[in-house]
This record gives structure tokens, C-alpha cells and sequence, in this order.
């Protein structure tokens, strides 16, 4: 396996895997935070209290989002060389989907949008995450700049991310929480879709940083 900071400069290279590594505690903030908030702050009768995990929930995808956007340039720059089309194509479609993501999440705490506004297209825009971390996954493992484990994995999460919007739009919308308590094989698809992705990211995001930063001094 060709060592991916060959392609680029090692200081670069390192800057690049703090930035997944960072995206990757973020990751772990958001989903944390968000099961405190609904185990603790969401029921009626802490509604007019203040909330802290909540907030936390919204902030974290901003900056999860914002490493990556160091990530998928540093792919582009990597891959430029040997599928440029290819490289720029995903490079568009996950720069597109991570700014779509701080966008709308930076409008859902200016209270622009509320959260049933916010969390159909914010879905979509992850979506397209997904489909950038399938493309990119599977071009390193073509040009042998990834480990194949890793390379997978970032595929599988990819299509979790992918899945999500499918899941909403069978459900009929992202506030039917009933649909999704009635329908097991619905509930359980939907399970398995957030474990993969929220559990797969991190994981991802982590191993990425370590190859980054096995670059060459």
C-alpha cells in the first residue's frame, strides 16, 4: 500500500489527519449530546428550562463538518493526479453536502428554521457526505492509498449516510416518530442505519487521522 502522504506534504498531511481527527470527536459530541438532550431536556417539563445539550447537539455537526471540509480538499489534492475528473466530481458533491450541513445548522440556532424545517434537507445534504465517502473510499482502495479495512468501512458509513434520507421519506417525514414505533422492520432498519453511520464515523474518522499521520517526517 503506497503510504498516502507520499502525495502531499508530510506537515500537510499531518494537519489533515488532526482535522479528521477532530471531525471525529465532533461526531461523537453531536450523538452524545443528542441523546442526553432527548433523555433529559426534551420532555414538557424541562421545555421552559434552559438547555445545554440541545445547543450542543446543533454546534458540534458545525464543526465535524468544517474538518472534513479539510479532509475532502486534501482528498482532491491527493487523488487530482491519477482520476482528476473523478476526484473533482466527489470533491464538489461532499464540499456541497458538508457547507449544506453548517449552513442549516448555523440557521436552526439563529432560529431561522426550526428543527422540523431544518432536519429533511439537513438529511438530504448528509446524504450527499455519503456519497462522497463512498466515491473517495473507493478511488484510494483503486489506487492502493488506503487500507482495504478502512477503505470499506468508509463505504459502508458512506452508504448509512445515504440511507438516511430513505429512511425519513419512508417514514413520511422527519416528525412521524409513531410510523417508526409501528413499524419494526422500519424501526429496526432505522436502528441500524444510525449505529452504522453515528458509530462508523468516528471510528473512520480516527483510523483516517492515524494513516495521516504515519506521514514520513
Amino acid at each position: 500500500m503506497e503510504n498516502i502522504a507520499v502525495r502531499m506534504n508530510a506537515r500537510l498531511a499531518r494537519y489533515t489527519g488532526w482535522a479528521a481527527v477532530i471531525s471525529g470527536i465532533a461526531s461523537i459530541i453531536a450523538l452524545v449530546s443528542v441523546i442526553l438532550f432527548f433523555s433529559l431536556e426534551s420532555s414538557t417539563s424541562s421545555a421552559q428550562s434552559p438547555h445545554f445539550w440541545g445547543p450542543v447537539s446543533d454546534i458540534a455537526p458545525i464543526f465535524q463538518m468544517l474538518s472534513l471540509l479539510i479532509v475532502a480538499l486534501a482528498f482532491y489534492f491527493i487523488l487530482r493526479t491519477k482520476a482528476p475528473r473523478f476526484s473533482l466530481i466527489s470533491c464538489v458533491i461532499g464540499v456541497t453536502g458538508m457547507v449544506g450541513v453548517v449552513l442549516l445548522q448555523t440557521l436552526l440556532r439563529l432560529n431561522i428554521l426550526t428543527f422540523e424545517q431544518e432536519v429533511t434537507p439537513l438529511v438530504f445534504v448528509t446524504a450527499l457526505v455519503g456519497v462522497w465517502l463512498v466515491m473517495i473510499s473507493i478511488l484510494c482502495q483503486r489506487q492502493g492509498i488506503l487500507p482495504t479495512r478502512l477503505g470499506w468501512l468508509g463505504i459502508v458509513t458512506g452508504v448509512a449516510f445515504l440511507l438516511e434520507p430513505v429512511m425519513l421519506s419512508a417514514a413520511g417525514g422527519a416528525v412521524a416518530w409513531r410510523v417508526f414505533m409501528s413499524n419494526y422492520l422500519l424501526l429496526a432498519g432505522s436502528v441500524v442505519v444510525f449505529l452504522v453511520s453515528y458509530v462508523g464515523f468516528p471510528i473512520w474518522a480516527f483510523w483516517l487521522g492515524r494513516v495521516f499521520h504515519k506521514a514520513p517526517v
